[in-house]
Parts: structure tokens; sequence; C-alpha cells
């Protein structure tokens, strides 16, 4: 090792321990790659749970957030599927305690790339008749407005299966998942995209009352 590679070494710990203390203020606060300055921004710092806001020109209530992942209801949704509260068992202790939940997660990738990829499940509704027919009823109500990006996986309806996702190409390219003003951007966009997907749901959902009835 030269001299002055070992200058240049006694030098650079001795900065690190003349300023221990901010620099490790400076990495214990240093921007985060979550989706809580997002999350703050759309439902406020302090979000209670059921709460209604806007993404875009589209009502949706909140329901939890974790580091990397924001799960809500969509307004409709929670409209409709009140008019059956108490009528889903199974779903007691899953999310509000409906058949249904809508979430927005952030992965990342490389760098400060990364992407938000949002979801939509059937819980575990118990009794495997109905929440049969819910899928089935989905699945109809698709193919016929022709929404090819609702589609459950194979196996959904098989007995004993209790979560099932049923939205596809649904994620989104994040350029840089600092910047929280693309964040915001970008969770608005993809959330508003699948609109039209949500509002089938919704409208399917008014079958299910006769569904859940004895």
């Amino acid at each position: 090792m030269s001299e002055r590679h070992c200058e240049m070494e006694k030098l650079r710990r001795q900065f690190y321990w003349d300023h221990k203390k901010v620099l490790d203020l400076i990495g214990e606060h240093r921007p985060g790659s979550d989706l809580e300055p997002t999350v703050f921004r759309l439902f406020g710092s302090n979000p209670n749970p059921e709460k209604t806001t806007k993404i875009g020109n589209f009502e949706v209530k909140y329901s939890n957030f974790a580091k990397n992942q924001l799960s809500f209801m969509p307004a409709r949704w929670h409209e409709e599927l009140d008019k059956t509260k108490g009528a889903w068992s199974g779903c007691e202790n899953w999310w509000a305690g409906y058949p249904f939940i809508a979430w927005v997660e952030m992965r990342a990738g490389d760098g400060t790339i990364g992407y938000l990829k949002l979801n939509a499940e059937v819980g575990p509704i118990s009794d495997h008749k109905i929440r049969k027919r819910i899928i089935e009823a989905i699945n109809v109500a698709a193919s016929a407005k022709g929404l090819g990006r609702i589609q459950f996986p194979r196996g959904a309806t098989d007995k004993g299966r209790l979560y099932s996702r049923f939205l596809s190409k649904n994620s989104i390219t994040v350029n840089d998942i600092h910047d929280t003003d693309e964040m915001q951007r970008k969770l608005v966009q993809l959330v508003i995209d699948f609109e039209p997907e949500f509002e089938l749901v919704a409208g399917v959902i008014p079958q299910f009352l006769s569904f859940s009835t004895p």
C-alpha cells in the first residue's frame, strides 16, 4: 500500500469518527423506499380506518398500512357489501369482515427503480358453495364486458381454497421510489386505470346478498 493511500485511509477514518453522530443520524433518516409519504398525502398523517378519500376521482375507504402495503376498499364495494354485513362466515377477522379487499404494494428493483402492484382478492368465505358462486359471478360479468384483466387463478373455486387474487397486468414502474411526487402520481394512475374492474365487482355485489342467505 502506498504512503499516499495510507494517508488517505487515515483521513477517511478520522473524518468518520469526527462526524460519526451526524453521519449516523443522516443514515437513520434518509428517504425510505416505502409508501409512507404517499399514504400521508392521500389519507393524512394519521389515517383512520375506513376513512373515505379520493384517489383521482375514485373514492376509496382506507383499511390499513404497513411499510410497503396500503390496503383499501373501493367506496362502492363498501356501500354494497355493508348491506350484507355479518353474513360472511369465515371473514369475521379478515380485514374489515367483508369477503373482498384491495391493496397496493411497493416492490424495489435495481437502484432507485421499483414498481407498484395493485391487488384485489376474494377472502376466506367458509361456505365453499357461496365462495364458488361469487367467483363465478364475477367471471361471467367480466367476460360479458370484455374485462380480461379480471383473471382468477386456476383452482380458485376448489374446495379448501381460501384466498384468490383476481387482477392481472396490474403493475406500474416507478423510476425513483424515493420521489414522493412520482410515487403518488403512479399510484393514482394505477388505481384509476382499474376503475372499470372495480366498478364491475361493485355491480355484481347485489347478487351476493342472495348467496349469503341460508
